[in-house]
């Protein structure tokens, strides 16, 4: 007899770690008070796939990153529009996934993909998400997040 849930899961790809990303950052907004559980189970998820790409970004202490995979997470997240829904989604999400959303950020930034910064280059072409990120500093929740995603993006 076969038990699956001992075996550990497959390492997501780069790829397939964004489009989780995404989706689950896009539930988000499907879910409404009425459905206080599926939000919670939502913000679960968010907060498990940031700890992967954190991992994914900056290895996990034994296993340094494989920059490959860096590179290629780098280039799906601006390529998929994920550093916009990072930064619009950051009043709903929990305090350990906005903790781990301004380190990848601060690591983001800094990546090469395919010679060019390209999540920089993907700031420049999207002032609005500085500006929402300046406003977003009124709210004492996010604060801190959005001061510090922003003085990277000053770096």
């Amino acid at each position: 007899m076969s038990f699956s849930f001992f075996k550990p899961s497959r390492p997501k790809t780069p790829q397939e770690l964004v489009k989780a990303i995404k989706d689950c950052l896009t539930a988000l907004d499907a879910k409404i008070v009425a459905e206080v559980q599926a939000l919670k189970k939502a913000l679960e998820e968010v907060e498990k796939n940031f700890a992967t790409m954190r991992v994914m970004l900056c290895g996990d202490g034994e296993v340094e990153p494989n920059m490959d995979q860096v590179s290629q997470l780098t280039l799906e997240i601006c390529k998929e529009d994920v550093l916009a829904l990072f930064i619009h989604k950051l009043p709903i999400l929990g305090w350990e996934a906005r903790k781990d959303l301004v380190h990848c950020w601060s690591i983001l930034l800094k990546q090469k993909g395919d010679s060019t910064y390209c999540c920089v280059q993907y700031l420049e072409n999207h002032l609005e998400l500085l500006d929402f990120l300046v406003v977003s500093y009124d709210n004492k929740e996010i604060a801190l997040n959005c001061g510090n995603i922003l003085r990277e993006c000053i770096k």
